[in-house]
Parts: structure tokens; C-alpha cells; sequence
């Protein structure tokens, strides 16, 4: 609830009454006269505040409470979430601000104290000189590192462009002198204006649309290919530059596929643009000067050039008659048979060397032919033949002999094994009255009196045949009686 100034003083007398007759107030008395003091009084309804940041926080509601403080004193502050919306940056922690805001009662736990706030509208950064130079060497160190500055990124500008493309203001006084000076120098180079803002909080924005928009195959198409690109405007403060430090301006230039020039400001001022720009002009009139050539001066040089044409043509022409000249008082032209003399009697040296040497070749070829005639007939199919007929008869006698004595071997070697197997055959030993047990079933030879069983058919084998018996008893002997049965 706001108070006027009369019932703020109405207010005030009687409070100071009763304090003069020393009657006590409550705690909720003497809260809300502060407040009404406060809030009565307009020009604490739309103050600005210095100081700096301190205790930054946003809460979940996406409201900003931090405090205002200076060397002496301090302040809380509270800052609702739609003007903190609206700021274009937020503050950090300890950074001096100018705060624009009412003073009201604080509120604690839902009551009102004795302690005051200020209800924030809006936040400005207290900037000076120093802190626009902090921000363009950082912004140069991190373009810098990522090698948008690189010297070998840098194009050169075309010799004679056609078409002009220039980004600037269309009512500053930078497209102007380009204009003009561009006229005088040469009328028939075409300038394409893309206008763009240059100062102020959407400049940036502006610049890069129209960077891109130069670029453009759109652009190419209706106009033409823009064959260099100037980029700046007049001079002013660091502030009034500052669209040209930003880094999405600098990123669109060293992304332009146009040759570029930044010409910004004047000679003692620098921007980053300037950097990455593949040329720098010290002021637009100077970037119009380096882009197009002075057509009075290219006629001048095109007048030197003639010049210096024909005498290098005339200087030629002279250097090749006294060449000629020379070269028709040689012996080659005055007397040019002289000059096979001596490859004549050459060509008759070599001529008596080469018959020489075919006789040799060829006497040295008979030789040889007749030698090889000699061992043709040495080596003969018929003599051949004869030679390996003999060895293969001596061949043949030698595997004779070696086999009738191997065979000796292997025969008395048998005969020494079949002795020895005739001694060793059990059907020998039936020769002298022994005979075989088997089971008739498997074969086996019965051994043991407990291999037979009364009533069991054998099979009994003689030296001149076999018998088959059954078992009417079984005895066991007393000397086997007490062995184990196999």
C-alpha cells in the first residue's frame, strides 16, 4: 500500500508523540512507519544503485536474489524472473553493476522487517575502457588459436574487379566516399550495396545475414558473381565498433568465399574484423582506393608497357639480324663440303677395320664349326647306342649275379626257420603219442581238469585225426588238487 507524502508526515507526528511521552510501540508499529517512509518517498521508487555483485542466485521459480554491496554497506536485492528474461546478459559474481529499482521492506518467513531490498527492473554492467579492451584480447586469443588470423589463409584481391559488393550503412557516410571514390577511379566497376546495421545491439546480426547473403547463389544468379567484398563503416568509439569484435562477424568473414576487405573506423582504430579479413584498409575511402585500380593510371601504365614492347620487339629484332649475320660467315654456309673431309676419311678407316674383322669372324666361326663336327660325330646316336648296350649288359649280368645270392640267403635262412618251426609245431609232438583237448564250440584247448565236466562233448585231436569223446568223469589228482584252476 503506498503512502503520500501528507500521511507520511501525519504518520510520522503522531508516532513522534508517542515516543516524546515514552509509550511503548510494537515491533509491527515501528516496521510498517519505516515502511511507509520508504514507500512514500518517489524518488526511491525508480533509483539507480552502484555496486558490486555478490551471493548470485536463481531459484527454482527462475527468480534472482544476490546482494548489492561497496565498500561500507550492502543491500539485497531481488530481480523477478520476467525482467531477468529480458537482460541481454547475465552478471557474475562480483562484477560491478548499475542497478535500476525501487526500495521496499524486506520480507522474511512472510512477515515484514526493518530491513530493506530493492526490487531490481533491470542490470547494467558498469563498463569502462578497460573492460571492452579485456573482452577484445580474449575474443583474440580464442579465434587466434583456432587459425582464423593465419597469415596462409589470406587471399589475394582480384587485379581489376567487375562488380563491388559493399556491407555497410546506406545512410553512413562510409558507402558514400566509397562511391565516389570508386567513380573517379573507374565508372564501369558495379557496386552492389548490402545494407546492414553497424552499431548498436543487432548490428552483429545484421552483418552476418548480410555477409551471407553476398555470398549467396541467389545473389550470384540475379547480379553476378560479386568479385570483392568491403565490409566497414566511419569511425567512432570502441563501443560504437564493437559489432566488428563480435565473434560471429569475425567467423562470417573468415567463412566468406568473396575475397574480403575490412575497412572500419579510422586509421588508429582496430578491430577484429580486420584480421580476418583478407586485406585491411585504414578507412573505407582507402579500401575503395585498393580495390579498384586508378583508370587514368592503368592507362599510363598500358602507355609504358607499348613502350617498353616495342623496344624490347626492336631489341630482338636487332639481336637475331647481327645473329644471322655471324652465322652466314661460317664455314658451315661459305664451304660446307670442307666439313666432311674428315668424316670421309673416317668412314674409310672404319670401312677396313670392319672387313678386317669380319675375316676374323668368320675364320674363328669355321674353327669352331669344324670342332663341334668332330664332337657331333663322337657323340652319335649309332656310338651312343653300342656304349649303353655294353653297360646295360654288364647291368644285367650284375643284378643276376646279386639276385642268385640273395635268393641263396633267403633260402638256407628259411630252411633254418622251417626246422626250427617243425620243432617247435605241437602237431610234432602228437607224432609221438600226444594228443589235443579242445572245446568244440570255441576251440579252446582244455588244460585243466576243471575246464571238463561230466557229460561234456570234447573234441580230442590225434597226430592222423580227431575224435570226439564225452566226459564220463572228472578225477583230479592229488599234486594239482590244491592249485588254482587256470
Amino acid at each position: 500500500m503506498d503512502f503520500g507524502l501528507e500521511s507520511v508526515e501525519k504518520s510520522w507526528l503522531e508516532f513522534a508523540m508517542r515516543i516524546e511521552q515514552g509509550e511503548p510501540v510494537s515491533v509491527t508499529e515501528i516496521t510498517n512507519y519505516l515502511r511507509q517512509l520508504v514507500h512514500g518517498d518517489n524518488l526511491l521508487q525508480r533509483v539507480w544503485v552502484r555496486g558490486e555483485i555478490s551471493g548470485w542466485r536463481v531459484s527454482q521459480s527462475g527468480h534472482a536474489y544476490f546482494t548489492l554491496k561497496d565498500e561500507q554497506s550492502q543491500i539485497g536485492v531481488v530481480m523477478w524472473k520476467e525482467r531477468l528474461a529480458k537482460l541481454r546478459e547475465t552478471p557474475n559474481e562480483g562484477e560491478k553493476v548499475l542497478v535500476l529499482g525501487s526500495i521496499r521492506g524486506s520480507r522474511r518467513d512472510g512477515k515484514f522487517t526493518a530491513e530493506f531490498q530493492i526490487d531490481a527492473y533491470t542490470i547494467i554492467r558498469e563498463i569502462d575502457k578497460g573492460y571492452w579492451q579485456q573482452k577484445y584480447e580474449e575474443t583474440k586469443r580464442k579465434l587466434e588459436a583456432e587459425g582464423l588470423f593465419a597469415p596462409e589463409r589470406k587471399r589475394r584481391l582480384p587485379f581489376f574487379p567487375h562488380r563491388i559488393g559493399v556491407i555497410t550503412s546506406p545512410d553512413g557516410a562510409a558507402i558514400r566516399d566509397i562511391v565516389r571514390i570508386v567513380r573517379e577511379r573507374h565508372s564501369g566497376v558495379e557496386i552492389i550495396l548490402f545494407p546492414s546495421l553497424v552499431q548498436g545491439e543487432d548490428a552483429p546480426n545484421s552483418l552476418v545475414k548480410a555477409i551471407a547473403l553476398a555470398n549467396s547463389e541467389e545473389v550470384e544468379r540475379i547480379v553476378g558473381k560479386i568479385d570483392v567484398l568491403i565490409i566497414g563503416r566511419g569511425g567512432g568509439s570502441i563501443e560504437d565498433l564493437w559489432a566488428f569484435n563480435e565473434e560471429i562477424v569475425v567467423r562470417a568473414i573468415a567463412e566468406s568465399q568473396i575475397p574480403t576487405v575490412s575497412a572500419v573506423g579510422h586509421e588508429v582504430d582496430s578491430t577484429l574484423t580486420d584480421s580476418a579479413a583478407d586485406v585491411r584498409a585504414p578507412t573505407p575511402t582507402a579500401a575503395a582506393q585498393m580495390v579498384v585500380p586508378n583508370r587514368q593510371d592503368l592507362l599510363e601504365r598500358l602507355w609504358q608497357l607499348e613502350i617498353r614492347l616495342k623496344q624490347a620487339v626492336g631489341n630482338r629484332l636487332r639481336q637475331f639480324r647481327e645473329y644471322w649475320r655471324r652465322l652466314s660467315e661460317r664455314r658451315f654456309f661459305t664451304d660446307p663440303l670442307s666439313l666432311l673431309a674428315d668424316f670421309r676419311q673416317d668412314v674409310d678407316r672404319f670401312s677396313v677395320r670392319l672387313e678386317a674383322l669380319t675375316q676374323n669372324s668368320l675364320a674363328q666361326k669355321r674353327r669352331q664349326l669344324l670342332e663341334l663336327s668332330h664332337r657331333l660325330t663322337s657323340c652319335s646316336p649309332q656310338a651312343r647306342l653300342t656304349q649303353w648296350r655294353e653297360r646295360l649288359s654288364r647291368y644285367a649280368d650284375a643284378i643276376r649275379s646279386f639276385a642268385e645270392f640273395v635268393l641263396n640267403q633267403r633260402r638256407r635262412k628259411v630252411e633254418i626257420l622251417s626246422g626250427k618251426l617243425e620243432a617247435l609245431s605241437p602237431f610234432a609232438v602228437l607224432q609221438r603219442g600226444y594228443a589235443l583237448v579242445c572245446d568244440p564250440n570255441t576251440g579252446r584247448v582244455l588244460t585243466r581238469t576243471s575246464h571238463f565236466a561230466a557229460e561234456q562233448q570234447v573234441e580230442v585231436i590225434l597226430a592222423d585225426g580227431k575224435l570226439k569223446v564225452t566226459v564220463d568223469e572228472v578225477m583230479k589228482s592229488d599234486e594239482t588238487a590244491n592249485r588254482t584252476d587256470i
